[in-house]
């Protein structure tokens, strides 16, 4: 059975919370609080961005798709990341999620780190991002690396497709990735969970008063509970190590706690009255560092197992 582990909320928390709320609920406070934490969150992806002189990054193309490649330099990685970046499937890879990408890569040395610029709806729906997903995985096996060897991460809508690609790749009996890790998931696009009821009026970003999430812009006329489209309607049977973190304020918690429980192996951290996919607070929030501590841990006792 899935382990829950409850976080209280810290005081930076609550500060950090209180400044995303103000944001979103005033225009001229969100473009004041976007320009003044804008290297928390931007999305531009910029053509002369520069990890650090210890660290080497390009872009390769596997089957018309670009993915960018950031590894430690004069290495050679044992360790591959797949990074699956959010945005509801409509917003593309940006200066963030490298970012975040290099905050995976720190994670060892072993490793190195593959965000996939995956196409994008409307334009490009259901399968496609899923499809060059599978692609990206097939082209680390085809490279030497072996399964368990292999990570695959993401947030929100790239938590979603971690889980599908996972799902995709157990029903076609390829060989799982050594493990998973997702931040707030989207894995219920029926919006059938309690969560999207019962945090309505907590959830910053898309509770009452906000912009939903653009369902149809991705699975168009597909059964919303397709299980490539919607994980959380997936079988985990016989599925692959998973940590999961949400947080207690999110229109979306239920596609993380819902999912966990059908997942024996899984690790769910619920962090209370945090918004959405909060580890990218990094170190500004107590909540952001404890994640990123678990997430050290976790990835670097299956590199040890």
């Amino acid at each position: 059975m899935a382990r829950y582990i409850y976080h209280k909320q810290k005081f930076s928390d609550k500060i950090g919370v209180g400044l995303v709320r103000f944001a979103f609920r005033f225009k001229a406070a969100r473009e004041r609080y976007n320009f003044k934490f804008k290297y928390i969150f931007t999305n531009t992806l910029s053509e002369n961005y520069s990890y650090g002189r210890k660290f080497d990054y390009r872009f390769i193309d596997i089957n018309g798709t670009k993915t960018e490649v950031i590894t430690y330099k004069e290495s050679n990685p044992e360790y591959a990341i797949i990074q699956l970046h959010g945005g509801a499937y409509v917003s593309g890879y940006n200066d963030s999620y490298r970012r975040i990408a290099k905050k995976y890569l720190l994670i060892n040395q072993k490793l190195s780190v593959y965000s996939l610029c995956y196409s994008l709806a409307p334009e490009h729906p259901f399968p496609k991002a899923l499809e060059e997903s599978i692609d990206l995985y097939l082209y680390l096996l085809s490279k030497g690396f072996d399964n368990n060897h292999i990570f695959v991460v993401g947030d929100s809508a790239g938590g979603g497709l971690t889980l599908a690609l996972a799902l995709a790749l157990k029903d076609k009996g390829i060989d799982l990735p050594k493990a998973l890790v997702t931040m707030s998931a989207w894995t219920d696009l029926a919006d059938e969970g309690e969560s999207y009821e019962k945090n309505k009026l907590k959830d910053p970003f898309f509770g009452k008063g906000t912009l939903p999430l653009d369902k149809q812009a991705y699975a168009k006329d597909n059964d919303l509970h397709h299980p490539y489209i919607s994980p959380k309607y997936g079988n985990y049977e016989e599925f692959t190590d998973t940590l999961m973190f949400v947080g207690s304020h999110e229109i979306i918690e239920s596609d993380t706690m819902d999912l966990g429980a059908k997942i024996n192996n899984a690790i769910v951290h619920n962090f209370e009255g945090m918004f959405h996919v909060f580890p990218f607070g990094l170190n500004k929030m107590a909540s952001s560092k404890e994640a990123w501590k678990i997430i050290y841990e976790f990835v670097n006792k299956q590199i040890r197992s």
